[in-house]
């Protein structure tokens, strides 16, 4: 990363776009305490990722591997959640979100292993809500979604803002960027362009073209 400075106040969606390998993934990672870096500092409410337990109990986290044990159903992954992140009442919370995200009652005592990729990625994504937050990093959220989800998901990004969150998310989908977010990020061999609000998405594929070309 280069000269990355930026920042996400409350009540704010921001979008972070980007070709493959462009430093979506390792910025994310970097901002939930995830990766090392070398120089620079990365805070929430005035709190580094070093505070460890003070840091993470404000964000919730979607990351690129989702990742969950497959003998796990979503209930208990739920439970366990609510007990591991000492989130009074997630359960409750995750059961609404599920329904939310059209995540099937049938499917929710299930090993997560028999659950189609579209399922778990509502698994995932339904924890994460579900889990009480000032910061929402979310990589990649709309992945293997199909369009009717994709708009409750949408919908429910939207909501954190509305509700005075803070949320940061990363994408391939720049119209996606263009309907969400308050202020989008475009990064390119590690280096971060802020475009700022109310653009369409062909003005985020242009900037992230003239990076392109600036680098070779």
């Amino acid at each position: 990363m280069r000269h990355v400075s930026f920042a996400v106040a409350k009540g704010q969606v921001v979008a972070l776009v980007g070709p493959n390998g462009a430093g979506k993934t390792t910025l994310i990672e970097a901002l939930a305490g995830q990766a090392a870096f070398q120089s620079g500092f990365v805070m929430l409410d005035g709190i580094e990722p070093s505070d460890e337990r003070r840091y993470k109990a404000s964000l919730a986290y979607l990351p690129e591997e989702r990742g969950f044990p497959p003998y796990l159903s979503p209930r208990i992954a739920s439970r366990l959640a609510e007990k591991l992140w000492l989130q009074e009442g997630l359960m409750a919370r995750f059961l609404d979100e599920a329904k939310i995200l059209a995540l099937d009652e049938g499917s929710l005592d299930l090993p997560v292993r028999t659950l189609s990729q579209g399922n778990r990625e509502k698994l995932a994504l339904a924890l994460v809500f579900s889990r009480e937050a000032a910061v929402y990093l979310l990589d990649e959220p709309e992945a293997h979604l199909d369009p009717i989800i994709r708009e409750r998901l949408e919908i429910r990004i939207k909501q954190l803002k509305d509700e005075g969150k803070a949320a940061l998310f990363s994408t391939h989908d720049v119209f996606l960027a263009a309907r969400l977010a308050d202020d989008v990020l475009a990064i390119q061999n590690g280096r971060l362009a802020r475009l700022g609000a109310a653009r369409k998405g062909e003005d985020i594929l242009e900037a992230i073209r003239t990076m392109e070309d600036e680098d070779e």
